[in-house]
């Protein structure tokens, strides 16, 4: 009778199935833990408690398994977004798995984004990455967990569904633990969802119950967290984590660079400036990573030397798990080719930014902003990093122009 019990349950915390047979394996619970009526696994009673990390993994037939389930029952589904990585935490065939269901587009973090930077003047340029991939969207709201921005807003949306039930789903780490938190407790509820900055926190769909302001009490259903590790932060140990994802409002560390110049973000990635004109780079990362400036012919001597002591992090462990290096080429200004291809980079990766300017985006850590001046450089970043460019998101997305190139992906 025991062990029936617990196959039947879930962890009110993560959704991993509760057993009280194997420490190591997810949903672990001592068997007088059951009695209780939200009964955690033992993983997430430590995370919670004592701010213990422990990275588990949903396969990718576990995920499409629990997240194909979604298409067979009408609801509304929440797609949560990560605003500083938006190319990174956008779902691989997404569509296939919610079927006809509609789909709001929460967009988390955004307290993050400089003071200059309005989220609703970006809400156009999110749809139209989105229905690249297949989703078509029937709104796009902009939301911090952390303070609750939008949040009010979220819920007068989920409210005018009219549907019993939502599902809540998005790539690791891109808050929708911690959003779900934040309406549950503007709404009155009780359940806490497990939340961590180790991505793959969530392990099974695990539901809560909202209270709304019509009085009509929702379900709401949070599913794992996809992980496909082309994210820099998908590999990363805790102390890492804690410097490279970013808390705080970001602050532009702006650098007049002359050729020969070259810029480290921590020892995750370097950017060279080999030639060109004097012009400035602006590097938009977490205020706790190191961004060091240094001459090009001893860029090499510094990540070799000085990757503890002045780069800082990553740490010897998840430099080891990153891999080496490779290089990018980057063209930009009237060096770049006009009205290339992207595809015809397959074989050798390229980055061409023209003119008017642009991001490059390095999954997971942020971006660098280049103004379309003259220059010939490289990026220098881990094997299975991915790196996007898009048009700049201080200057040219966030003035709603719908004209803009669109993101390229170059991995």
């Amino acid at each position: 009778m025991a062990e029936s019990s617990t196959e039947e349950r879930v962890c009110s915390g993560c959704g991993a199935a509760l057993q009280s047979t194997d420490e190591a394996k997810p949903g672990y619970v001592p068997s007088a833990g059951l009695v209780r009526s939200d009964p955690l696994c033992r993983r997430c009673f430590r995370i919670q408690n004592y701010g213990e990390f422990s990275r588990a993994l949903v396969s990718t037939a576990e995920y499409e398994r629990l997240v194909g389930s979604i298409a067979k029952v009408r609801g509304t589904v929440l797609y949560v977004l990560d605003v500083f990585d938006l190319s990174g935490s956008i779902i691989p065939n997404l569509a296939r798995y919610i079927g006809s269901n509609d789909v709001i587009a929460v967009v988390n973090k955004v307290d993050l984004l400089p003071r200059e930077v309005d989220p609703d003047t970006l809400g156009w340029w999110v749809r139209e990455e989105l229905e690249k991939s297949g989703v078509h969207v029937r709104e796009v709201l902009f939301v911090s967990a952390q303070s609750g921005l939008g949040a009010d807003a979220l819920v007068d949306a989920l409210d005018s569904a009219q549907v019993d039930r939502v599902y809540v789903v998005g790539m690791a780490n891109v808050g929708k633990s911690s959003l779900l938190n934040r309406i549950l407790r503007d709404t009155g509820g009780t359940q806490r969802f497990t939340t961590s900055k180790v991505p793959g926190t969530t392990l099974g769909l695990t539901p809560a119950h909202i209270h709304l302001p019509s009085s009509r009490s929702l379900e709401v259903m949070d599913t794992p967290g996809l992980i496909h590790g082309n994210r820099v932060t998908d590999k990363l140990c805790p102390n890492c984590l804690k410097r490279a994802v970013p808390e705080q409002r970001l602050k532009p560390r702006v650098y007049q660079l002359n050729p020969g110049q070259t810029l480290f973000i921590g020892g995750f990635a370097r950017f060279d400036f080999e030639a060109g004109a004097h012009q400035p780079i602006v590097c938009y990362v977490s205020n706790q990573l190191v961004v060091h400036r240094t001459k090009l012919e001893r860029a090499d001597a510094i990540y070799e030397q000085h990757a503890d002591d002045i780069l800082k992090t990553p740490c010897p462990n998840c430099r080891a798990e990153l891999g080496g290096f490779r290089r990018i080429p980057v063209l930009a200004g009237r060096l770049a080719r006009t009205g290339s291809n992207p595809s015809s980079h397959s074989q050798s990766e390229r980055i061409e930014c023209g003119r008017k300017g642009c991001d490059i985006v390095l999954s997971g850590l942020g971006w660098i902003s280049l103004f379309g001046r003259d220059l010939r450089g490289a990026l220098w970043i881990s094997e299975s990093a991915q790196v996007t460019m898009r048009p700049r998101l201080i200057g040219d997305v966030s003035r709603k122009n719908e004209n803009n190139q669109t993101s390229r992906e170059y991995t």
